[in-house]
């Protein structure tokens, strides 16, 4: 082997080596034959030990061993395997790693050969054999995830990384030692072996893996996490595609991904759900463990990860230390080698990097359970007001019921974004207080000591915070609530002129209640600010001031620069405490209202039992036995005492009684809506439900009918016929594709009613319970309704029918009447057998029909066709409901009809089929989402909600700015700019001190420097706190003042057909979620985005003016910043705007289910309309999942430029310092101290300008709103009509024709009608011929086309609208009751006295109800007017006209839900003294309410066919006299005439 000297060969050691990796020597420490021994720091150059540096490529090694074998079984036990054929990546990966074998195994022989006799016991060689194990390992894993994953491992990607990162280190260690001119063979080994590594990092990373075909074909939409490698989830560089593409373009809803399967309601509802029913068997069930339990392992992971980014938090300081020592060793005589330097400077850069990387994982578990906790809790209180009782709903309104949904939710939801901080925070501080400890001894217990002071007193402050905004929630309620209202009865309060009594209550409750709270939580936000913002410094001033008293070292600035940034590092945990325990408390407040609306009266689960479906004709299928109902099971008053009732299949029963009397509470407790007290209800088959107010929803008129069942052509062409819906149809702008607008209002009252009947005819139940369907249908129509549907010949003939109602005619047809009377049965029977009995039906009757007309008349018209064609035979087997179907359908025959065609000759008598069942069918998706790709050009569609694109506009802000007062405005950036400087002047101060200190070796002139410290300190937080009261009171709270009342004021001038094309949740958004952002959001942000920006911008002149270059840098690096910004902005705008847009959805379909729950419960719908508020829910989420991750994505970039920064400067200091600049100490730490900080700021900065841009959009929004086109004026001062007028009450339309809104056609074609003073008109019509127009054009709620309406001779449209309004008198057809006092609903402007009340109390028959209501005229009325019948809120309406000083009454409809008495006490009063002298015009249903008027007006299609007397009107036998003639009262109309 021993050449000769001259011709060295490769392998020879030259001579033996006395240091050097190689070196190995017979005396030396355990385990290292190296000379120099474990080190870590070599004796003889700056650098590791050659067994130090192999120390950390085994830990690399052993890492991949230990998190292989775990990755390993990962990949067996989660993955499963696909087929992917092999491709040259597969073979390169596997090739390299195997060379890399190769290599490391020579590296081994080469060791052997080397450490002879030693190698055995040598750490280095056995560092070598775990390398190649750990290869073996990665080898194998990297074979196996070709078929079991989709991506790169990242137990695999962090090994290379690490390994690549420890033989960098290594190969500089070796070519320092000159190893390449001493031992070329190992050199070059170890080269290759970093090369391999290298290049197998890059093909493993960089180089994309082959797909499986399923894989490749894939989901487009799939969100790119699922597939991300690690660096990718690291960085949230998996963000970028969609960044990229919001950059170029505006991004919609389609371009959103999906979610991931564990973030979809349907996921996160079913892990919620089994954590609450664990909890429901405990005494007293609690939410918070119900979430901790469903939610809470990402949220624990997300703490360990917190607690690693802590701890890096706190090297930061201690590097600082390292680096000022450093600087300050080159002002003596021994300065220390710069590669310490160097490696200090790159120790802070990994730092930052590596806590970067960590906190935002944190975050993202955060954000992720937050979202899953929303989403899952808007499920839970979705399905269970589904099932809330009676009482349940009582005490909790609409409103409250949204707003759980809405804003505690919501509380929750940030709750677990900020909860962490919670335990996070006080870490935080004991980590920081230990570092202080170490840096400046017992003197830091002074800091702790002042901290503790502040602690009672911020606890104080958050106290009077909670009392605050627990009142601020009950006022936003308030609002809430009486927003509802006003949205809801809109056309009331225009119709009696009222926008000004109202205008006043909502300024009442917003200017008086609301603003008045917000301005005290204005200050005490300031008060607050104020003690936070002097806690660091008091902090800092007490541990210097003990320092320096007590202590002979000199504070120096090795001491003060670490311990400001560990006091900087203090101010975030002290200032996120009491947010995050307001959080809590806020949150607590609503897990208490919402685990108390999870734990309300659900419906009596036996009160009704239900069995199967009965198969005979005349089989009992309802039965009632002594049973007593009521509606609260708290209160002692009964809704019905001791029913006994049964129904048949076949039958239909009728149900009578005056109104209040409980006809609807029955047909409510038999579908188990009411409680039950005792007996039993027994419901056999499946029902179905017609509620007397209908119930529509905002979709098209066809799915209202079809109500989620299977869709059936015949049949349901057949329910329109039967249901008299044809015609309607016709007129409607698209047929049955029309959009019905919220709460059906594109829709008349009958055409509703009609609708909701067609939905229960459609779903084919076994028992039909209709609540009066017959009142709000004109005469003629109810006859048809009659024949068709309820009658023995009507599609339902088959079917069991309760039916109650105030109609005459249907109950000749019934096989059986119920009298009501006050919750009991009085009389029950036959028509015949009551007839017979003469009790109170048969004078019911007797009085509204003469006894001479013949029965048979009424029975001619046509009968049902041919039963074949009345068939409707089944589909496909889709539901459960089929199989039993075809038994039932052949058992559901009438015996009336033929038989069908015998078949195989033998004839089965009586079985007809005659209906089947409805079948439910499968969700699919969305309700309406197919009409939007059709029916783009749907004239009945509701205007899409406007949504700006790309950048607000900066006249928005400058709006802002205006209303906000631009003087306060610029008080406000004086201040700040203010504060910022005395907080830099203190730093710079304390640099000076330290100096002098370090010159002096002593603590020279104490007092001097401690009293000017303490002056900069306490002036910057004063500042602060002025800054804070300007913002609020002066700026903030003028400006929402001012933009609320600007849109509550237009929303009120708005004309009607705003409200028509406008769902009421979006403007009820403006005014929720929009104003509460005005108020306590804007501010907020605005104030730290200033802030911040002032704080970046003074950080940059510091380290600029320590070292001058720096200035070079911030160029590029402020492009970069830019860049990424701008970047990010329009992407997350995009994703916000989506993100509240599909909001608003969840809440629309949220109230409209909440208003027609009992549809929906009598239906069995509850689990389609649920999974149809999921499927809304993830639409949100789909936009709100992107928009948390864009944030991170910025944040992970920024703090990387933050990060440069740092090392920049730490670099540039390390520079000019070793090239003896003479730069000093003080100067490094002060302009390190900074550049610690800058990436928060930087990340603050980004962040609030987002902020800002998405709150401004509310700003935007109510600007929209306040700009809204309103009627006319209300009062025209030049033009104010006598103060008699109508003192005559003539009426005269000429030429008059209008529309509803723009683009519609016209509803009234040139109306001609000259109406004389005090006379009585009736207007008659067909559905949809113009009745109603008629009052809405008299009363200008729609505007001429052309034309005019006079009264008294004076042109209506001349005149402001209150003082036309208010001089007229009108009871409308839906009778609109607010919550409130009875005063409050008869005079809302408290301008009446009581005994004006009480007298029309009276003349409306009301005076007895009210006088027994606990409080009288000051009884509380529900929502709704929900306490009182729909016939007792009609008279309310009746009395709310009496009380009007006019003339002009009309009537529109006004008797249809009264029943027959009542209705005979209205008209007797109608036609008493009081009216003599009124003129009359009623719009009727009836056509025996409008026998004797003076003229009748016949309206056709919005042209008047027919004008005259009565008597002359059916001698014409025009269309009047049919009119008539359908309702059997020819006789009575010649008895009048005559």
């Amino acid at each position: 082997m021993h050449g000769t000297i001259g011709l060295q060969a490769p392998l020879t050691p030259f001579k033996p080596f006395a240091h050097g990796y190689l070196a190995a020597t017979k005396h030396h420490q355990k385990l290292c034959g190296n000379p120099e021994g474990w080190g870590p720091l070599s004796r003889y150059r700056y650098d590791f030990t050659p067994c130090f540096l192999d120390v950390w490529i085994s830990v690399v090694a052993v890492w991949g061993i230990v998190a292989g074998v775990g990755a390993i079984w990962y990949l067996f036990k989660k993955c499963s395997p696909q087929p992917v054929s092999k491709n040259w990546h597969f073979y390169a990966k596997l090739i390299t790693i195997g060379a890399l074998i190769i290599t490391s195994a020579l590296q081994a022989a080469l060791q052997i050969e080397y450490f002879t006799g030693i190698w055995a016991g040598d750490f280095r060689f056995w560092t070598t054999i775990i390398t190649i194990l750990s290869l073996c390992v990665i080898f194998y894993i990297q074979y196996i995830e070709h078929w079991r994953s989709r991506n790169a491992n990242g137990v695999v990607l962090f090994y290379w990384l690490f390994l690549l990162i420890a033989f960098g280190v290594k190969v500089r260690s070796l070519v320092s030692q000159q190893m390449y001119k001493e031992h070329l063979a190992y050199f070059v080994v170890f080269c290759v072996s970093v090369a391999l590594a290298a290049l197998e990092f890059i093909l493993e990373w960089l180089v994309s893996k082959k797909l499986s075909a399923y894989d490749a074909l894939g989901d487009d939409d799939e969100c790119p996490f699922e597939y991300a490698d690690v660096f990718s989830v690291l960085t949230f560089g998996w963000m970028t595609p969609m960044m990229k593409y919001g950059y170029k373009s505006f991004l919609t809803q389609d371009d959103l991904w999906n979610l991931r399967k564990r973030d979809t309601t349907k996921a996160t509802t079913e892990s919620f759900n089994e954590a609450w029913n664990h909890e429901l068997e405990k005494k007293h069930p609690s939410l918070w463990m119900a979430l901790f339990r469903g939610f809470g392992g990402p949220y624990f992971r997300g703490a360990l990860i917190k607690t690693v980014s802590d701890c890096l938090a706190f090297v930061q300081p201690q590097l600082l230390r390292l680096l000022i020592t450093f600087v300050d060793s080159y002002r003596g005589d021994e300065p220390q080698p710069v590669i310490r330097g160097a490696a200090i400077a790159l120790a802070m850069f990994a730092v930052s990097v590596s806590q970067t990387a960590f906190v935002h994982q944190y975050f993202q578990r955060s954000f992720e359970t937050g979202m899953r906790i929303k989403s899952s809790l808007t499920a839970a209180i979705y399905s269970k007001s589904m099932r809330l009782s009676n009482e349940g709903r009582a005490a909790k309104s609409t409103g409250d019921i949204v707003n759980y949904m809405a804003v505690d939710t919501q509380r929750l939801q940030d709750l677990a974004q900020y909860g962490q901080q919670l335990w996070s925070a006080p870490f935080q501080i004991t980590l920081c207080m230990l570092s202080l400890y170490q840096l400046v001894g017992f003197s830091m217990f002074a800091g702790v000591g002042a901290m503790l002071i502040m602690i009672p007193v911020n606890g104080f402050i958050a106290r009077i915070m909670k009392t605050l905004q627990k009142q601020q929630m009950t006022n936003k309620d308030s609002r809430t609530r009486l927003m509802t209202e006003i949205l809801n009865n809109m056309r009331s309060i225009k119709l009696y002129a009222w926008t000004t009594a109202f205008f006043k209550r909502l300024n009442y409750i917003r200017n008086d209640l609301e603003l008045k709270t917000l301005r005290k939580i204005g200050a005490t936000q300031a008060f607050a600010n104020f003690t936070w913002s002097t806690t660091p410094f008091l902090v800092s001033c007490s541990t210097f001031g003990v320092f320096v008293l007590t202590q002979n070292t000199p504070l120096t600035t090795d001491i003060v620069f670490p311990a400001l940034t560990l006091f900087n590092l203090l101010t975030f945990p002290l200032a996120i405490l009491p947010m995050v325990i307001t959080s809590i408390v806020e949150a607590s407040v609503a897990v208490g209202r919402i685990t108390s609306f999870l734990l309300a009266e659900e419906l009596q689960e036996n009160a009704v039992l239900r069995e199967g479906s009965v198969e005979e004709v005349g089989d009992e299928s309802v039965r009632v036995r002594d049973a007593s109902f009521t509606w609260n099971k708290a209160e002692e008053r009964r809704a019905l005492h001791d029913i006994n009732f049964s129904a048949h299949k076949g039958e239909l029963s009728c149900i009578v009684g005056r109104v209040g009397a409980g006809k609807s509470s029955m047909l409510q407790a038999l579908l188990g809506d009411l409680w039950k007290i005792k007996g039993e209800v027994v419901m056999r088959g499946k029902t179905a439900y017609v509620p007397q107010s209908a119930w529509v929803m905002n979709a098209s008129v066809k799915e209202n009918v079809v109500f989620g069942h299977r869709w059936d052509p015949q049949f349901y062409d057949k329910t329109i016929k039967a249901c008299a819906l044809l015609d309607d149809f016709a007129s409607l702008p698209d047929g049955d594709q029309t959009e019905v607008g919220e709460r059906g209002i594109s829709l008349s009252g009958g055409q509703k009613a009609r609708l909701t009947l067609a939905r229960a005819v459609y779903a084919r139940a076994d028992i039909y319970l209709l609540d009066d369907c017959l009142s709000a249908v004109d005469q003629h129509v109810g006859r048809h309704l009659i024949d068709h549907v309820l009658g023995p010949k009507g599609l339902l003939a088959g079917k069991t029918r309760v039916l109650a109602t105030n109609s005459i005619p249907v109950l000749m047809e019934s096989d059986m009447i119920v009298l009501l009377r006050e919750g009991k049965i009085l009389e029950k029977g036959t028509y015949d057998q009551l007839m017979a009995m003469k009790g109170e039906i048969a004078q019911l009757i007797r009085s509204s029909q003469n006894e001479d007309q013949s029965e048979a008349d009424s029975k001619t018209s046509e009968s049902v066709t041919s039963d074949e064609e009345s068939t409707v035979y089944g589909n496909s087997p889709i539901s459960e409901d089929d199989e039993d179907a075809e038994a039932e359908a052949i058992q559901e025959g009438l015996p009336q009809l033929a038989p069908l065609r015998p078949a195989n000759g033998a004839s089965r008598k009586g079985s007809n089929m005659t209906l089947r069942r409805a079948s439910t069918a499968t969700f699919h998706g969305p309700r309406g989402k197919l009409t939007d790709e059709e029916g783009a050009g749907l004239k009945s569609k509701q205007t899409k909600e406007f949504s700006e694109q790309g950048k607000v506009k900066w006249n928005v802000y400058g709006e802002y700015a205006k209303t906000s007062n631009l003087v306060a405005v610029a008080i406000y950036a004086v201040m700040l700019i203010g504060a910022q400087t005395a907080q830099i002047g203190g730093s710079v101060w304390l640099k000076q001190w330290s100096e002098a200190n370090g010159e002096a070796h002593g603590n020279p002139h104490v007092g001097r420097y401690i009293g000017v410290y303490f002056a900069f300190g306490f002036g910057s937080a004063a500042l602060v706190v002025v800054q804070t009261l300007i913002l609020w009171i002066f700026c903030s709270i003028e400006a929402s003042r001012k933009l609320h009342e600007r849109m509550a004021f237009a929303i009120f001038r708005s004309p009607m057909s705003f409200f028509e094309t406008t769902p009421a949740g979006r403007i009820l958004n403006r005014f929720s979620s929009d104003i509460y952002r005005v108020d306590e959001v804007l501010a907020r942000t605005f104030n730290m985005l200033f802030v911040n920006t002032a704080r970046a911008a003074f950080t940059l002149v510091v380290v600029s003016i320590s070292t001058p270059i720096f200035i070079a840098l911030i160029v590029p690096l402020g492009a970069l910043y830019l860049y990424i910004q701008r970047y990010y902005l329009r992407t997350s705008r995009e994703l916000k705007r989506l993100d509240s847009i599909s909001r608003s959805p969840i809440y629309a379909h949220f109230q409209e289910s909440l208003s027609g729950i009992s549809t929906i419960r009598a239906y069995h719908q509850q689990s389609r309309f649920a999974q149809e508020n999921e499927w809304r829910v993830d639409a949100n989420l789909r936009a709100y999942f992107p928009s948390i991750n864009a944030n991170r994505w910025l944040a992970v970039r920024l703090e990387f430029i933050g990060s440069v920064i740092i090392l920049a400067s730490a670099g540039f200091a390390i520079i000019s310092v070793a090239s003896h600049s003479g730069l000093s100490a003080g100067m490094v730490g002060l302009a390190m101290s900074y550049a610690l900080q800058i990436t928060q700021s930087l990340n603050w900065i980004v962040r609030q300008t987002v902020e800002v841009e998405t709150n401004i959009v509310s700003v935007e929004r109510v600007l929209e709103y306040a700009a809204l086109p309103s009627e006319a004026p209300e009062i025209i001062s030049k033009k104010r009509p006598p103060i008699s007028w109508p003192s005559q009450g003539a009426v005269s339309f000429e030429n008059y024709s209008t529309r509803y809104r723009q683009g519609l056609d016209l509803v009234l074609k040139n109306i001609n009608l000259k109406i004389k003073a005090h006379e009585k008109i009736g207007v008659v019509g067909r559905t949809g011929a113009g009745k109603s127009s008629l009052t809405m054009a008299l009363f200008r709620i729609i505007e001429p086309v052309d034309g005019c309406v006079s009264i008294d001779d004076l042109n209506t449209s001349t005149i402001g609208l209150l003082d036309l309004r208010r001089r007229l008198a009108i009871i409308p057809q839906d009778a609109a009751l607010f919550e409130g006092t009875v005063r409050d609903n008869l005079d809302p402007g408290h301008v009446h006295d009581d005994t004006e009340l009480w007298s029309v109390l009276d003349h409306a028959r009301l005076r007895d109800h009210v006088a027994s209501m606990p409080g009288r005229l000051e009884a509380r009325i529900n929502e709704g007017g929900s306490n009182l019948s729909s016939g007792q809120r009609q008279l309310i309406s009746l009395a709310r006209a009496l009380l009007a000083p006019s003339n002009i009454l009309v009537l529109d409809e006004a008797t249809a839900a009264v029943d027959v008495e009542t209705d005979a006490m209205l008209q007797t009063t109608l036609r008493s003294s009081i009216f003599r002298d009124r003129t009359i015009i009623t719009i009727a249903h009836r056509i025996n309410t409008i026998l004797d008027s003076d003229r009748i007006v016949v309206l056709d299609h919005g042209t008047v066919a027919e004008f005259d007397t009565p008597a002359e009107l059916v001698r014409r036998k025009g269309l009047f006299y049919e009119l008539v003639k359908e309702a059997n009262l020819l006789n009575n109309v010649l008895d009048v005439t005559q």
